[in-house]
């Protein structure tokens, strides 16, 4: 029987680019090799698409122009039907191939670019099936705004924020002027909109320290939400996805050991000597993703607490398609024990396989990359449409 081609995507034009490189080498080393044939599709920061074996070796990022001369340049064509999805070699070397046929797209991307809509949309728009969230749900994940009144309709409790826009680059604007009249609490958190991996939070203790907060999210993103402290704070995360029956499922719970009072992106990435530089063989980042995060399983709560944190997770699951293997993540006030959905992750770090793995299910890294996979494929029949013009009685022109 011939193997599945899974393009595995990772890297891409986003502050969160060398996380997603470590996602995407990590996919292919556990992959079912028996049922799926993976290919690095790695994206550089200008948005350039690479195919080769070379891609497989944690060693040799960031690319160099040497090494990207062994890579394939690749694109997918548009208008252009085939009886499978394939992508164009732009540079194929004397006599080589021009085309390379695959079956599915494996998304390992983290923040903009890959994790909330765009690529896919192209995917879409292209009839090829792809893994995790749909657009709609991708999109709305991403924005901490919009999965907050989401949730808020669905009696799901959440922080109350505070939200800036930045001003249009044109106009000239003052952060005095703009944080003048806000009623803020200190202290405050202070973090992107639009951005994961804890890229761009931080804490601030006074209106200086806001206002330069403010600053510092402006540059990384359009939007900016402040909440307030969470006094004795603890956080929780719980993974969720359908199982192959098609019944929603949530992983065990995990409790962060922070070392600080909130965990940022040196906190989970760069923690000691940061990732060390491995070979093929070996896995890019440690088991459980995280380089410096300690991890409390299962741990000791009410069953009130359990009960809102797994049907938080999957209610909104519900509500958003059912799509995709989200981490959802919650905050605690670990005295009085009251809870607040904090963000989404649409595809997190290591597919957050160390909670299914210690799931009453037992899901290995393995089974679920093949889940996620055969998911993919079950969204995309679903998505499937005969367009007759006939029956639909929309016909304008007519032989």
């Amino acid at each position: 029987m011939a193997k599945t081609k899974v393009a595995v995507f990772f890297g891409g034009p986003s502050f969160e680019h060398d996380v997603s490189i470590l996602t995407g080498l990590q996919i292919m080393q556990v992959i079912d090799i028996t049922k799926y044939e993976p290919m690095p599709v790695y994206v550089d920061i200008d948005g350039n698409w690479w195919t080769g074996k070379a891609l497989l070796n944690m060693k040799n990022y960031p690319l160099t122009e040497k090494t990207k001369a062994t890579l394939s340049h690749i694109t997918i064509p548009v208008g252009a039907k085939s009886s499978s999805p394939r992508f164009t070699i732009s540079n194929p070397k004397f006599f080589g191939k021009k085309f390379i046929d695959f079956d599915i797209a494996f998304f390992a991307f983290h923040g903009s670019f890959g994790e909330n809509g765009p690529m896919q949309g192209i995917m879409e728009a292209l009839n090829i099936p792809y893994t995790g969230a749909d657009i709609s749900s991708s999109t709305l994940y991403m924005s901490k705004a919009e999965t907050k009144a989401i949730c808020r309709n669905l009696g799901i409790n959440v922080l109350d924020e505070v939200i800036l826009s930045k001003p249009n680059i044109t106009e000239k604007f003052n952060i005095a002027d703009m944080t003048k009249n806000l009623k803020v609490k200190f202290p405050a958190f202070v973090k992107p909109a639009n951005l994961g991996s804890s890229v761009g939070i931080s804490k601030a203790k006074d209106k200086a320290e806001l206002q330069s907060a403010i600053l510092n999210v402006f540059k990384l993103d359009n939007t900016v939400i402040i909440e307030p402290f969470v006094p004795n704070l603890k956080e929780y995360n719980v993974a969720v996805m359908k199982n192959l029956d098609g019944e929603i499922i949530t992983s065990v719970i995990e409790s962060p050991v922070e070392k600080h009072e909130f965990l940022d992106f040196k906190d989970k990435y760069l923690a000691s000597d940061g990732a060390k530089k491995t070979g093929p063989a070996k896995l890019a980042v440690p088991s459980e993703g995280l380089l410096s995060m300690g991890r409390e399983y299962a741990p000791k709560m009410t069953k009130k607490m359990k009960d809102f944190i797994e049907n938080s997770a999957k209610k909104l699951f519900e509500y958003m398609g059912a799509t995709g293997n989200p981490r959802i993540d919650f905050l605690c006030n670990s005295k009085t024990g009251e809870l607040w959905l904090n963000e989404v992750n649409p595809i997190p770090g290591a597919f957050a396989f160390y909670l299914w793995e210690r799931s009453e299910y037992k899901i290995n890294y393995a089974k679920l990359v093949d889940i996620v996979i055969q998911n993919g494929f079950k969204n995309f029949d679903a998505r499937q449409k005969n367009i007759d013009l006939k029956s639909s009685a929309s016909v304008i022109f007519k032989k």
